[in-house]
């Protein structure tokens, strides 16, 4: 079969669920690739946290890989079937031996910007930009491809269903697992080290007592519900936005004053601070400033 027919097929005409369990995933990718082509899968984590990044990973294949480390990819399933240090270990091992991976993350406040699913696409995307090697194509992971510019085929359950998908998802997971124990430790008292941002009770418990960090998401009604928002602090960041006098300050005011103060603004707030934001943007623009910045 070559690439053309290959690319032509449509997800529906993938192999059932209930058959993902009789073949191994390096097998399936085997059956969907035409001979001599490298190709990648691309899978997310994160997706669905009330906390942290979004986090998106494409692992890339070959014919060569296969031979070499076939005993190791045929141990990858998708990364939330396996013990969180058995994930790490395969982590590791995965970027040792594949030609070639990339990882891309969106913090919480693009994600509030952007919405999750663009975001998520956005996270995708990048990842595949960060790639050293280009593979002929991709398999992702869902029924919404993130329009790489390289041929895609949406694969439902792909990271229980194909090696490169569950590569993919391995790598995402345990990248951002340890972003997660690392926002424990400058935002301690939520527990992310343990639930890793996802809504448990936990988690819940942690954010009425201290009320919601810099690195919550706005934009998801639980996060939302559970807010203190201090109109006093609003009225500090706009006033310091306005007295900005060059777009380095510009940058400065989002790393310094709007990012420790994220959890305590309403969304609505964030959207008006950024539109003034723009707006000393154009300011300086105008004026002729050579800086750059973006929020």
């Amino acid at each position: 079969m070559g690439i053309a027919e290959v690319l032509k097929l449509e997800a529906s005409s993938l192999k059932p669920a209930t058959f993902i369990s009789m073949i191994n995933p390096l097998d399936w990718d085997l059956g969907n690739v035409p001979p001599g082509v490298a190709w990648g899968g691309v899978d997310e984590a994160g997706r669905g946290a009330w906390a942290g990044p979004v986090v998106a990973a494409c692992a890339v294949l070959d014919t060569e890989t296969v031979r070499k480390w076939g005993h190791v990819l045929r141990g990858v399933r998708d990364s939330k079937q396996l013990k969180p240090e058995r994930r790490e270990a395969l982590a590791a091992e995965l970027k040792a031996i594949l030609p070639a991976y990339g990882i891309a993350e969106l913090d919480a406040m693009a994600i509030d910007r952007e919405n999750i699913l663009e975001a998520t696409m956005m996270a995708m995307r990048q990842s595949v930009a960060n790639l050293p090697l280009r593979p002929r194509l991709l398999f992702i992971d869902g029924n919404r491809g993130p329009r790489t510019g390289l041929p895609e085929r949406l694969v439902v359950d792909g990271d229980a269903l194909s090696c490169a998908i569950g590569a993919a998802s391995i790598l995402a997971k345990a990248h951002r697992d340890a972003l997660m124990i690392g926002l424990d430790a400058t935002n301690p008292g939520f527990g992310f080290g343990q639930h890793k941002g996802y809504g448990t009770a936990l988690h819940r418990a942690r954010i009425q007592e201290l009320g919601v960090s810099p690195v919550h998401r706005l934009s998801y009604a639980p996060v939302a519900n559970l807010q203190r928002p201090d109109e006093a602090v609003r009225d500090r960041l706009r006033h310091s936005l306005a007295g900005c006098a060059s777009v380095t300050e510009l940058r400065a005011w989002v790393d310094l004053e709007l990012r420790p103060a994220y959890g305590q603004l309403k969304l609505v707030w964030v959207e008006t601070l950024r539109r003034l934001y723009a707006e000393r943007l154009v300011q300086f623009s105008d004026l002729g400033g050579s800086d750059e910045a973006g929020a």
